[in-house]
């Protein structure tokens, strides 16, 4: 990634441009789906058996969260929260600055008062691009909508510390699109399942949140053809 000689945490504006433009296109690219949906079953764990690209329950809940890509230390980041022990739903886990819809709320009105709320920093409306796929986290029976959102400089965070443990500043080239995943091994109660994983020195990101960032993956692999650390293409 480019970025501003002045400003080394400000990204080039020929660089945002070309990226911003890319996923853009790419989120209105309907010939795109197919491959963003294979993209992410292959984050699926074990014991899913594909229940998270299925239809909600009926007794579903409404949630939204936000991928917000930015600059950061010479390459485009993407900030993820780790959640407290404490939190009822997938406590200790990485996720993305989200939660359940207030009523009378629409997803995306979520998604913006979830990140301030969490993040401590509100976020400027023309940098959402759009909705990436939804998906259902059937274990606490959450519908999830994702909005895809790019910044030209990063944001400076302040924690809520009921709700964020600390910050992970995710590399997008961490994101492997086209290349095998590694597994690990999760445990609750009696249960015992493999999973695949998006491994950091940071954090290990998997569930909801590996699939999501699964869809950018293939999203920003296929739609752009402009030098932006690209991961991998498949092998045809």
């Amino acid at each position: 990634m480019a970025v501003n000689d002045e400003q080394p945490n400000v990204a080039a504006a020929d660089d945002y441009r070309q990226l911003r433009q890319a996923l853009e296109m790419g989120l209105a690219n309907p010939g795109l789906l197919p491959l963003r949906q294979a993209a992410r079953r292959v984050y699926s764990p074990g014991l899913a058996y594909g229940r998270h690209f299925g239809p909600p329950a009926p007794t579903a809940r409404q949630a939204a969260v936000l991928v917000l890509l930015e600059p950061r230390q010479g390459e485009w980041t993407i900030p993820l929260t780790v959640r407290p022990d404490h939190l009822p739903d997938h406590p200790g886990q990485v996720s993305l600055p989200g939660g359940r819809l207030e009523a009378g709320e629409a997803p995306r009105q979520a998604a913006e008062r979830e990140f301030l709320e969490e993040l401590g920093c509100p976020l400027q409306s023309d940098e959402i691009l759009g909705q990436l796929l939804p998906l259902y986290v059937y274990h606490s029976d959450y519908y999830v909508h994702s909005f895809l959102a790019i910044s030209q400089r990063p944001y400076t965070y302040q924690a809520c510390p009921s709700e964020v443990a600390r910050i992970v500043h995710l590399p997008l080239t961490a994101l492997r699109y086209g290349s095998e995943p590694c597994q690990r091994q999760f445990s609750r109660g009696l249960a015992v399942w493999q999973a695949p994983v998006i491994q950091t020195d940071e954090a290990t990101i998997w569930g909801a949140t590996a699939i999501i960032l699964a869809d950018l993956a293939a999203l920003w692999a296929t739609s752009s053809s402009s030098p932006h650390n690209l991961p991998r293409r498949p092998s045809p």
